[in-house]
């Protein structure tokens, strides 16, 4: 058999698991890539920056790293994993939950490395050699003070008394115990043989040795049981590959006037609009679908098209020309638009010189829409800051031509320069010291 390939995480695979949200990246909050034999995070942290929750339980990874530039990311699930060590995660400053069930961490040291994680508020850590550790929920509840929920159960004021009483003790006996350690660390690693062949006889043996012979618990060996578990399926269904799509329904069904009845299986929203020589139907489709997945149909009577084999029929209220008509993709929103030609048009019409023309005034409204939202938001400015009689002022002024000046302020509170100050209201007083 050849050598096994690494499972990665890709931005294919993300881009299929991110279906829920239109296969965008950049603005993806939860991804879920369990059970895919992924041996290492990666590109996570270059594809998706605004991940808010993410699940990778039952894999192979054995390390937690690249997770530092998920700034947003509240909930990591890496349960039955082989991670040994709690590490990687002080720049997830918005971490609140963080599930490593069933991993392989031994040292309650590790949990000093959470300290950061001001955030952090349920941990769990059910299935690891470190709960079998004495004193460790009392070391992990003095060690990280921020945390509600330890392993399922909540941590009572009582126990955070007892256990800062004690967590000297422990922590002294842990750091000897992790030194200890250290020094007597054996270089030789458990390694178990991969199949080199594929033939009926081996796989029936090792599937016989599966069944029948024990082995250590340990990443490694959890490490070789999916490889051998892949071996003994070869025919197996590949997760990180896309499963084929159904085959489209395109059959065409009329109601009792003879009418096509409509159809939309993808509840795409659309828009038909026409004028004197065309009609045009508008699609709102994801900019990351590729143009490969949509098929067009039209008829006198009514368009059909095919997304990723979902299908929408619209039946159309003029007949028009199925030879004449133009589709293209929006490049900014990715929405489909189809132009067809009326068959009630004049004899030469060029459905691309229409087109053209439809375009052309739809910028222009779209242009003097702008300009009239621009007018409209500069006014509410002024009248902000001069107040809501601004816009009246601002008339009378424009339509006299003997107007004296601008007055942004209500009338009993307006000053006019051109009046005497004593005119005004201006009291002269002596004992009041001049300006300059």
């Amino acid at each position: 058999m050849a050598a096994r390939a690494q499972k990665i995480i890709t931005q294919d695979l993300l881009r299929r698991r991110a279906e829920h949200n239109d296969g965008e990246l950049s603005t993806l909050r939860e991804v879920t890539l369990h059970q895919f034999d992924i041996e290492k995070i990666e590109n996570l942290d270059v594809f998706c920056r605004h991940l808010e929750i993410l699940y990778l339980q039952n894999n192979q990874i054995s390390k937690i790293e690249n997770l530092h530039k998920l700034k947003e990311l509240q909930y990591l699930n890496l349960a039955l994993n082989n991670i040994t060590k709690i590490e990687n995660l002080e720049r997830c400053e918005s971490l609140a939950k963080l599930d490593l069930t069933v991993n392989f961490v031994s040292d309650p040291l590790d949990l000093e490395s959470l300290k950061d994680n001001i955030m952090l508020r349920d941990l769990f850590l059910v299935g690891n050699p470190v709960t079998q550790v004495p004193g460790y929920r009392e070391f992990a509840i003095v060690t990280l003070p921020q945390l509600k929920v330890l392993d399922g159960k909540d941590i009572e004021k009582s126990e955070r008394i007892l256990a800062q009483q004690a967590y000297a003790s422990i922590r002294q006996r842990l750091i000897q115990e992790r030194e200890e350690r250290a020094k007597s660390a054996s270089s030789s690693d458990i390694t178990c043989p991969i199949i080199q062949d594929s033939t009926v006889e081996d796989i029936e043996k090792v599937k016989s040795e599966f069944k029948t012979k024990p082995v250590a618990f340990t990443p490694e060996t959890r490490k070789q049981t999916a490889r051998e578990i892949e071996a003994m399926n070869p025919a197996r269904d590949d997760p990180s590959k896309p499963k084929p799509l159904p085959a489209a329904n395109t059959t065409i069904s009329y109601g009792p006037d003879g009418r096509v009845l409509q159809k939309n299986e993808g509840k795409w929203d659309f828009l038909i609009s026409s004028n004197q020589n065309a009609m045009f139907l508008d699609v709102e489709v994801s900019k990351f679908l590729d143009s490969s997945f949509i098929n067009v149909r039209v008829e006198a009577r009514f368009i059909q098209i095919v997304i990723k084999n979902k299908v929408l029929t619209v039946s159309l209220d003029e007949d028009v020309v199925p030879e004449a008509v133009i589709c293209e993709r929006s490049t900014l929103s990715g929405n489909l638009v189809v132009s067809m030609l009326k068959a009630s048009a004049p004899d030469g019409t060029d459905i691309e010189e229409v087109v053209r023309k439809h375009k052309s005034r739809h910028a222009d409204k779209k242009e003097d829409a702008a300009e009239g939202k621009g007018d409209v938001a500069r006014n509410r400015r002024k009248e902000r800051l001069f107040g809501k009689n601004y816009a009246d002022i601002t008339n009378e002024r424009d339509g006299s031509e003997d107007s004296k000046g601008l007055k942004i302020f209500d009338s009993k509170f307006a000053l006019n320069m051109d009046e005497n100050p004593s005119e005004a209201g201006f009291v002269d007083d002596p004992d009041v010291p001049p300006l300059c």
